[in-house]
């Protein structure tokens, strides 16, 4: 693989890899920072239970639409000058949701941060694999490990700090707080990051496909967010209806795809076994793994009565297992060239511990509960990194955006639909019952059907290094 960074000075190149990660870290955080925000948010600006759903569901659903044609135009018209324009969407968007003074202004900029979120963790990961090609195997290592630390910091405290700053500074900073981080970050890639663009290709753009693919996408994640945020049934006419036009017009965008010059998904892709594989992989990880983060704090609280603090220690063995996992994971692909052993263990592991609850009960050990959590960690670490690396291996470097793109969005896919499945089990009740079955039933299906289809997967080819080059 070209490096084509290769003449970037090392501390230039340290420096725009921490900038790429506070990106990274600043659309992770912004998706769940809102949520302990909320009562305050609604209490001052306006509201009722229904608009809480929509703004959260505004910037999940424009993140996730707007990753796969982010990743597909940094392939066609390069990385950079997109990563900036999309941290500038972020910004205004965040600078407008602080200043917003009604409901419906917060939903709008909300979607428009989501609409810049969509380049932060998308291009920030391409190009942080283009600072670090397989034979800078050292570097990649780390930065895995630091963005796998980013990405669960930015879920487990995102909920902390929207809480701190809405008790002490206003709800208005959990927002306002982006513009600093990101401007620094904005200022380290322009004047750090030479513009690297690939040659020009020739053939009209697909707006034709970017249609289908946004409102189709647009529509299941509708669909989904409705059953998993309100507790509608699969059978809602809303829900249903959202579902069914979004595959339906997903479908309609193959054939779309196939004829275009320039498609935003191109179909050559999805004809390699091993990245339609490695996608279907990441979409049951997420699936398999997000329960049990979600859910396990409910009965920490409400089953055992511990408080929100202590819960929250309890989970530190998932969180100390996804990032061994997943550094783990960076280590032994990058040594040995191999990618499937790792991918299956991860598999077995997150089946293995998620299947455990079902023996969960109201004085289940926390010991236990917490050995099990950790088998769930370091099944779910390989997801992480590992998915990735092994993605962005299977594909020309031509096309590694859209299937960076496409990676993200699959866990993103997975993630809503893993949460909508586990509310449908779960329902109204929060028992140790009700939790552990919903937990090993989401987790240990989707667990199996990670590893069949990871079975499928054939080694990309990645450059091993001996174990002395690699320090860990």
């Amino acid at each position: 693989m070209t490096d084509l960074y290769e003449d970037l000075a090392p501390r230039r190149r340290t420096a725009v890899t921490f900038a790429l990660l506070g990106c990274a870290f600043l659309g992770m955080l912004d998706g769940t920072v809102v949520g302990t925000a909320l009562p305050r948010i609604v209490a001052q600006v306006g509201g009722t239970t229904s608009w809480y759903v929509w703004l959260i569901t505004a910037y999940l659903l424009t993140s996730s639409v707007s990753v796969p044609i982010y990743g597909r135009f940094s392939d066609l018209y390069g990385r950079r000058r997109l990563l900036l324009s999309g941290l500038a969407i972020f910004l205004g968007g965040s600078l407008a949701c602080g200043l917003a003074g009604s409901m419906e202004v917060l939903i709008v900029s909300r979607a428009v941060q989501g609409v810049g979120a969509g380049a932060l963790l998308t291009l920030g990961m391409a190009l942080i694999r283009d600072l670090h090609p397989p034979h800078r195997s050292e570097g990649l290592i780390r930065m895995q490990t630091l963005l796998a630390a980013m990405m669960i910091v930015g879920m487990v405290g995102g909920p902390l700090v929207g809480g701190l700053l809405a008790d002490h500074a206003g709800w208005r900073w959990a927002f306002l707080v982006n513009l600093p981080a990101g401007a620094l970050a904005a200022a380290l890639i322009a004047l750090l990051l030479p513009d690297r663009r690939p040659p020009r290709t020739s053939g009209r753009l697909d707006a034709a496909g970017i249609a289908l693919l946004t409102a189709g996408l647009s529509l299941v994640l509708i669909g989904l967010s409705l059953k998993g945020n309100t507790g509608r049934g699969w059978s809602d006419p809303a829900v249903l209806g959202s579902l069914l036009g979004g595959v339906a017009l997903l479908v309609a965008l193959v054939p779309v795809e196939r004829r275009a010059d320039t498609p935003v998904l191109p179909p050559r892709l999805m004809r390699r076994r091993t990245y339609a594989a490695l996608l279907a992989g990441g979409f049951f990880f997420q699936v398999a793994g997000l329960p049990a983060g979600v859910l396990l704090p409910l009965y920490l609280q409400h089953v055992r009565a511990y408080s929100a603090t202590v819960s929250g220690l309890l989970l530190l063995p998932m969180l100390v297992g996804m990032i061994a996992g997943n550094r783990l994971t960076a280590v032994l692909v990058l040594r040995s060239g191999r990618t499937r052993p790792v991918l299956l263990t991860g598999a077995a592991l997150v089946t293995a511990g998620t299947l455990a609850f079902a023996a969960l009960g109201p004085g289940t050990s926390p010991y236990l509960v917490g050995v099990w959590l950790l088998l769930v960690g370091l099944g779910t670490g390989p997801a992480m990194g590992g998915l990735t690396i092994a993605t962005q291996g299977s594909v020309p470097h031509a096309d590694m955006g859209a299937a960076t793109a496409g990676s993200a969005l699959s866990k993103q896919l997975g993630g809503s639909f893993g949460l909508a499945c586990a509310q449908s089990l779960i329902g109204a009740q929060v028992s140790a019952a009700a939790v552990g079955s919903t937990v090993a039933w989401t987790g240990g299906v989707a667990g199996l059907l990670a590893f069949a289809v990871l079975l499928l997967v054939r080694e990309s080819g990645l450059p091993a290094r001996q174990p002395a080059a690699v320090r860990t």
